[in-house]
């Protein structure tokens, strides 16, 4: 197991000044520094983001991700070394936080979750953006929206996604899902979308982000992982919790339209359920 600190302090005299400052960060701010994005430390130590990729390189990484996950590891952030005799009420009171903590974040921008759910309702096309474990949330959005008659857009194919949204235009909606917003190919589809006039949705745990850059509008989640918690059901929860309260509040918007869709959709499937 690599020990970053260890790896600073040997290469400490090859350090420029501001290298010294990243430094001195890491070793004072390590279980806080495994949960920011590169654009938030840059922000935080006024540096560039290209002095924060060379600092990593330097200490033998290839770039800001992979030291964080040798980071976390260096510094014990393991989820499961928790007890596991109180596993069970463990899990369940995370859950419960999750959807609290976000609800408490929806409530505030509860104006912002109205005006996408409007752009939802009124949109051509609703374009899903989500790969890895939030591919899997706009998979889940997809079958919801299709329910009750959005005409949405989703592939597990990114090829095949892009080749789609680059037909999009200002009459379009995206929904982009990216726990950390610094999925490449979900922001760079973003970008795509930006230019070419679409209304872009961000739903991401950091406001600072790379994907946040491109969208329209930003809804956050309150969970945060280190590397090593990528996936976690947290933050499964807390994007499907954002993503039931857009269809619960777009659904309302075209009240008589998605009853319509949902009795032919469920009539479509009917024959194949006993």
């Amino acid at each position: 197991m690599e020990d970053v600190q260890a790896i600073m302090k040997i290469n400490w005299l090859h350090f420029t000044k501001k290298e010294q400052e990243l430094a001195n960060f890491v070793m004072n701010n390590a279980q806080k520094l495994v949960y920011m994005t590169i654009t938030e430390l840059a922000e935080e130590l006024h540096v560039g983001q290209g002095t924060i990729v060379r600092f990593c390189q330097k200490l033998g990484f290839s770039g800001f991700h992979p030291f964080k996950i040798a980071l976390a590891r260096s510094v014990g952030q393991r989820e499961q070394e928790k007890e596991t005799n109180n596993l069970i009420s463990l899990v369940r009171q995370n859950h419960i936080e999750v959807i609290e903590e976000t609800s408490k974040l929806l409530s505030l921008n509860e104006q912002i979750i109205k005006e996408c759910s409007k752009r939802i309702a009124t949109c051509r096309k609703l374009f899903l953006l989500g790969v890895g474990a939030s591919g899997i949330t706009a998979m889940d959005a997809f079958y919801k929206f299709m329910r009750i008659g959005i005409d949405v857009r989703y592939s597990l194919d990114t090829h095949i996604l892009a080749m789609s949204l680059s037909e999009s235009n200002e009459q379009d909606c995206v929904l982009a899902f990216s726990q950390t917003g610094s999925t490449a190919l979900v922001v760079d589809m973003a970008e795509m979308a930006k230019k070419n006039n679409s209304c872009v949705i961000a739903i991401t745990a950091y406001s600072r982000s790379p994907l946040t850059k491109y969208a329209d509008y930003v809804i956050l989640t309150a969970i945060r992982e280190s590397p090593f918690q990528s996936g976690a059901i947290r933050s499964k929860i807390a994007q499907l919790h954002v993503l039931e309260v857009l269809f619960e509040q777009t659904r309302v918007l075209i009240l008589n339209r998605a009853e319509e869709a949902t009795k032919r959709t469920a009539t479509a499937v009917e024959k194949w359920i006993y």
